[in-house]
């Protein structure tokens, strides 16, 4: 580099991986110590529940148009937008006293979230091109997978560490910081993404529902309920399986949730040793393979630790072959917008699992429960194979040049994710 000359920009996958961190880190933050606010507050749990209950509300109402936004409007404006709204809200929660702002802050937080969900995927996704397409948009997600995963390490650390002279509302705040800094620095980090401006967003949510609903991505949505299923059992269990066996000291459930996040985190990056040209086949194993150490650890034949330890590894395995499978088949004009359509059948999988665990606990006890929920799980994720074989459009990824959407020069762009 001679005198004077600016240094390189960092490459664009360094960046998406650094955004990705960044965000989940602020992510876990806050999840860590907002039930804690909301307690300190003086807040009844009839009250936390119908606050959380309105405000996933209106995230599953912005997750559903959230993507044809950013396929009509731009991936990178919408990125900034979506980052800018979450970390106002996390802000306006950690510096609110009262219910009202408070209430207004979970709202931001949860729209702002949905808005910016597959916008930094898309953006790097779609600059790929068609030469060695397969192994290079695995390995752009499996970067993303990595890199929130070890945003989640970074956040639950970060609450053991700066939690013994920072307040909970303080840790809340400067998580929102985080992310309008990360929302305001996106247009300096990310090339620009034009959009579709002759499209409506309408139009862009028929066609995504359309082709949705069409034999090419039954298996593809069968997953998503399966890995989803196998996923709450976890998310759910973990906690009163810790408690009922080590006590209920928070901080020992740190510590867990730590190993957990740094296991996930591994398991995202082993995917890179799985065939992602046959992700309709390593995709079900590994969500078949993550109900067994569950499985095993609640009925006592497995140590628990080791059981979630595992089970975590094996959910970080799986999703990353998921999202390379997902961002595989969707079309570059309509990625988020596709994205959030599966990511919406995600959320109604999710919010009809917790009711049904919740009866099951109750009338039957955890391990009945889960037991029941992985069963499915299971059951649900090993029709996935053959519906594969049953319908042949599943097993074919999109072709940018084949499908006119210009796989020449993205071709010459692709540099950029090298």
């Amino acid at each position: 580099m001679h005198p004077g000359e600016p240094p390189p920009r960092p490459p664009l996958l360094r960046r998406y991986a650094l955004f990705s961190l960044g965000a989940t880190t602020a992510d876990f933050a806050f999840g860590a110590v907002f039930i804690t606010v909301l307690l300190d507050r003086g807040t009844d749990p009839g009250t936390l529940g119908a606050l959380i209950g309105v405000s996933t509300l209106f995230g599953l109402v912005a997750e559903a148009p959230s993507g044809a936004l950013g396929d009509r409007y731009g991936h990178r404006r919408l990125l900034s937008v979506g980052l800018v709204v979450w970390g106002a809200g996390f802000a306006l929660f950690g510096w609110a006293d009262a219910l009202a702002p408070t209430l207004a802050g979970a709202v931001l937080w949860a729209v702002g979230f949905h808005l910016h969900t597959g916008t930094l995927t898309a953006l790097v996704v779609n600059r790929v091109g068609v030469r060695d397409r397969t192994a290079r948009v695995a390995r752009v997600t499996r970067w993303g997978q990595v890199a929130s995963r070890l945003g989640g390490v970074a956040g639950a650390a970060s609450v053991m560490v700066a939690g013994t002279w920072l307040s909970a509302d303080l840790l809340v705040l400067a998580a929102g910081v985080l992310l309008v800094a990360l929302g305001l620095a996106a247009p300096l980090a990310f090339p620009p993404a034009p959009g579709r401006p002759g499209t409506s967003v309408a139009g862009l949510l028929r066609e995504s529902a359309a082709a949705l609903a069409g034999r090419r991505f039954v298996p593809l949505a069968v997953t998503v309920v399966g890995l989803t299923l196998a996923k709450v059992v976890l998310v759910i269990c973990w906690q009163p399986l810790v408690a009922r066996e080590y006590g209920g000291d928070v901080r020992f459930n740190g510590l867990v949730l730590l190993g957990m996040s740094l296991a996930l985190a591994a398991g995202a990056a082993c995917s890179r040793f799985a065939d992602h040209r046959r992700p309709h086949l390593w995709t079900p194993l590994g969500t078949v393979a993550t109900t067994v150490p569950l499985f095993l650890a609640a009925w006592g034949a497995l140590p628990l630790l080791v059981g979630l330890v595992l089970a975590e590894f094996l959910l970080g395995l799986a999703l990353a072959l998921f999202s390379a499978w997902e961002h595989l088949m969707y079309s570059d004009a309509a990625r988020n917008t596709l994205f959030s359509v599966m990511s919406f059948l995600g959320l109604a999988v999710v919010g009809a699992a917790y009711a049904v665990f919740g009866w099951a606990w109750e009338a039957w006890g955890i391990e009945t429960a889960m037991s029941a929920l992985l069963g499915l799980a299971v059951a649900i994720a090993a029709a996935v194979v053959p519906l594969a074989f049953a319908f042949p459009e599943s097993r074919r990824f999109f072709d940018p040049g084949a499908a006119g959407a210009g796989g020449t020069a993205r071709e010459r762009e692709a540099g950029a994710v090298e």
